[in-house]
Order: structure tokens, then sequence, then C-alpha cells
């Protein structure tokens, strides 16, 4: 694709994930016209013709100029400047043990022993030490009759674990410990968030009150202002609304329904009147479903719980 398209789907990336895309290009090097062509066909029918592709660090750079600045460019140029993404494995010793360990158990020994033979001494020591000891000393093994690995699977290697250790590593260390915790209680229904959080109260009260602010439930829709619910059932479907709705305080369900257009409404109500009552499991599930489309939404920045016009009792159910 030219550069004005590419562009603009790099304006999609961040720049952890633009540096991913930059390395593929820099150890694509080149690749002939029929696979070009191959390519083209599957993915953008309107293009006709391709020719032989070859990657350079001035066309990484050309690319990139536009969406970001100079010293971002820089730094991205300057982690994919080799034919490797070999920086990779001195980044290993970031990563905490237990974490990369439950990571390479996954994997085949030879790639263990592979991975270990990249790392620095000190991090290949400690990982060796948490693994079982017959795995432990079979990768030992391995590791002294390994032979020279090819340029190409070393380097999809190494992308893969900068893709799933280091960047999303990273993204994750980005969480605080009480906002990890609130995601997981978060998708449980609500006796066992109670429990949950009775549990963590009773040692400690501020942990559960940081992860309480976090935490957002089906009843919690309550706090939203109209405009805000309004957006929330927007994207959901009326049968799930219908499901959700099933055994709720009538107030409540009043206030649900008030956001729901006209149309859509009568034909929610005609169904709760003369439709078939879900199971209680499903009715907690369609309204878990409105509550992570409700959650999603704040985590966005589209809606805010709470506002003027929010109501200012919770629902009762």
């Amino acid at each position: 694709m030219n550069r004005q398209i590419a562009t603009r789907v790099l304006q999609h990336f961040d720049e952890d994930e633009v540096k991913i895309v930059a390395q593929a290009v820099n150890d694509l090097g080149s690749v002939p016209k029929d696979t070009v062509d191959g390519i083209i066909e599957e993915f953008a029918h309107e293009i006709k013709y391709g020719s032989t592709l070859t990657a350079t660090t001035e066309k990484i750079q050309g690319l990139l100029e536009g969406v970001f600045s100079p010293d971002q460019i820089a730094a991205i140029i300057a982690q994919t400047g080799s034919k490797s993404a070999g920086a990779v494995w001195k980044k290993l010793h970031e990563i905490q043990e237990a974490a990369l360990t439950q990571y390479l158990m996954k994997e085949h020994p030879q790639v263990i022993a592979l991975v270990l033979s990249r790392a620095d001494a000190a991090t290949s020591a400690s990982l060796l030490k948490m693994l079982p000891r017959a795995l432990s000393h079979d990768i030992v093994g391995r590791m002294l009759s390994l032979r020279p690995v090819a340029e190409r699977p070393l380097a999809l290697l190494e992308i893969s674990f900068l893709q799933d250790l280091v960047l999303n590593g990273r993204r994750d260390s980005d969480l605080s410990p009480h906002t990890r915790v609130a995601q997981v209680i978060n998708k449980m229904d609500r006796k066992v968030m109670d429990e949950c959080l009775q549990a963590i109260a009773s040692s400690n009260e501020k942990d559960a009150e940081l992860i309480r602010q976090q935490l957002f439930t089906f009843d919690d829709l309550g706090k939203l202002a109209p405009a805000a619910l309004v957006t929330v059932l927007d994207t959901v479907s009326p049968d799930v609304v219908v499901k959700a709705l099933y055994g709720i305080a009538k107030a409540f369900r009043e206030q649900i329904l008030q956001a729901v257009p006209s149309r859509s409404r009568r034909a929610i109500e005609a169904e709760i009147e003369g439709g078939p009552t879900p199971s209680t499991r499903n009715a907690v599930k369609a309204q878990r479903v409105i509550a992570d489309i409700a959650l999603e939404l704040i985590e966005r920045g589209v809606i805010e719980v709470g506002g003027e016009d929010a109501e200012d009792d919770e629902p009762t159910t």
C-alpha cells in the first residue's frame, strides 16, 4: 500500500505495536512478486498487480513519519536496527520469574533450552531453579547440544516473546493490584462478589474499599444519568434486556425501560408479561452482560458514573 494509506493504518496502533510491525518489516527482506500478488489478491481485491517488496530502514522511517514524533521514531528504529529482535532476551530479567516460568512450562523443552541459552546467566540460573528437577536436567543437556538456529525462526521466536511477555507484561504491570483484583471480582455474580469483599475487608478494610470503588454491577446502572443509560442500552439486544429485567424491583425496571426506545420498550414489556420466564441463571448472566458493557464504556471514557441527572437512590432488588 502507498505511504498515505499505510500512515492512516498505523495511526490505529500504539507505539509498542508499531515496534512489532516495524521489526517484522525489517526482518521481512525481499519477498517474491508471486507472493506479494497472492497476498494483495486475498486482502484487497481492487489491487491487480504487485511487485517485489524490499524493506529497508529508510522505508520504515518514512512509514512512521507523520504518525510519531522524531524522538519516538528514533527509539523504534533503534530497537529494530538489526536483523533480529534480540534485545528481547535482555529484557527477560524484567519479567517476574514466576510468570516467566509458568510461560516457559507450556513450551517444548527444546524451546526452553533455546530461550535460556539466549538469556543472561543470572536469569537462566534463577529459572532453572524454579523448574522441576527432571525438566531442569533435561534442559541443561539440551543447552549443551544446541546447534545454531536459522535467523528467520529465531526472529519469529523473539517477536513472539516480545508480544507475549515484554509488551503484554508491561501493560499488565501498569495496573495496580486493587485494579487487577477488581477486574476479577467484576466477573463474579453478586453473591460471590459480596463474599470476596467481606473476606478482604475482614483483613484489610482499606483494600476492600479501594476495590469496591472500581466495581460495577447491574444494580449500579441506577447510578447512571439517563443519557448514559441510553448509551449503554443502545448496544444491548432486546432479548438480553428482557432476561435481565426479570425479578428486579419495579422502580428499577421502570428506570431502565425509560432508556429504551418506545417501540423496543413495548416489545420488551410484552415479552416480560407473556413470554417464558427465564431461569435465574440466565437472568443473572444477562445482567452481567449489560454491566460488562457499561463498565467497558466507563473505562473508555464514553460515559461516567453519576452526573447531575443520575438517580440519587440505588435500586433495590
